[in-house]
């Protein structure tokens, strides 16, 4: 989408998607799968928020939106978030069963891509998923949310050029390393946040990081919370943000 915007008498454009970054997009991590991300705009997003009984500490945090990719407690606390957020629901609470999202304020457009929180029919149980791909000048962010297994053709077609990532990694309850690895393969994203493992605040039991980040040279383990994004690299990174 191609949006022209009027103002102190210039014309300014911008194309919602992938591009060269443009401006700066602020990362927050609170723990599990909970960012914040903030977009150039000052859009600020809340996605996944989990609720008090998931070991980490409740964020004093006030978005313009909250995104809840499923319906499961650690993933749809929404009441972490202050004020009257527009809150955008992967899944319907009742029937659960696929929302379509199509949402766009300001400088940022929300959409949904139906996918599993399950891959072994074992696991039916644990039903259905929504991935959050949130576009915004220059930049395309995607959540996996839960992600139960690789993506399918169709999927990756929908998603397009990923230039961030928020990848679960932990496994248990959603994909573990090996497939986590093999995702990287299908959407090559320039920056990857991990997303949904093992920390010593957690009280889930899921895989630890090291599994993932085993033999690989790009990664940048930040001391801190939070990473800002100026520019898109030329070599993909994984950037590991501490929850405290």
């Amino acid at each position: 989408k191609i949006f022209a915007v009027l103002g102190a008498g210039l014309f300014v454009f911008w194309a919602f998607g992938s591009g060269p970054a443009e401006a700066q997009v602020k990362v927050q991590w609170f723990g599990h799968s909970c960012f914040q991300i903030v977009t150039p705009a000052g859009v600020k997003i809340l996605a996944d928020p989990f609720s008090p009984d998931m070991g980490y500490a409740m964020p004093s945090v006030s978005p313009d939106i909250v995104l809840v990719s499923h319906e499961h407690y650690d993933h749809n606390f929404v009441k972490m978030a202050k004020g009257s957020p527009k809150v955008l629901r992967g899944l319907n609470p009742e029937t659960k069963d696929w929302n379509k999202i199509d949402f766009t304020l300001k400088d940022v457009h929300i959409r949904s891509i139906n996918a599993w929180h399950f891959e072994k029919e074992a696991d039916a149980s644990r039903g259905k998923n929504a991935i959050m791909v949130m576009e915004m000048p220059g930049m395309r962010l995607v959540h996996l949310g839960d992600l139960g297994r690789p993506l399918n053709p169709e999927q990756i077609a929908l998603l397009g050029k990923v230039d961030v990532l928020f990848l679960p990694v932990g496994g248990v309850y959603t994909i573990d390393a090996e497939a986590a690895n093999k995702v990287l393969e299908q959407l090559k994203p320039s920056i990857v946040f991990p997303m949904h493992y093992k920390t010593p605040a957690l009280k889930l039991e899921l895989n630890q990081l090291e599994p993932f980040l085993a033999a690989k040279t790009n990664v940048r383990k930040i001391s801190g919370n939070s990473f800002t994004i100026s520019r898109l690299p030329e070599q993909q990174e994984i950037i590991v943000l501490d929850y405290k």
